[in-house]
């Protein structure tokens, strides 16, 4: 991966990163939990609007645990958080 210039880049925020990830057309986007570390994205306000934006340009969603899109949870509690992976 270094060959490829490929670098690892965290700043905290999921649109920072998620725009780095457009800018240079590729990479990946991971916010996961565990036991001591819950989920902070919240589905309905960050994780279904950055996701849209992601596989409308071409890329892939998908949750934690689950094998399938963001997109394809309903939203069922306006404070559902989880973790998920984006990428190019």
């Amino acid at each position: 991966w270094i060959s490829d210039r490929y670098t690892l880049r965290y700043s905290g925020g999921m649109v920072p990163d998620v725009y780095h990830m457009f800018a240079k057309s590729g990479g990946v986007f991971s916010n996961v939990s565990s036991e001591k570390a819950k989920a902070k994205l919240r589905l309905l306000y960050e994780v279904a609007a950055m996701g849209l934006l992601v596989e409308c340009a071409g890329g892939v969603t998908t949750h934690e645990f689950e094998d399938k899109s963001v997109l394809d949870f309903a939203v069922d509690d306006l404070d559902r958080r989880m973790g998920v992976c984006f990428g190019s």
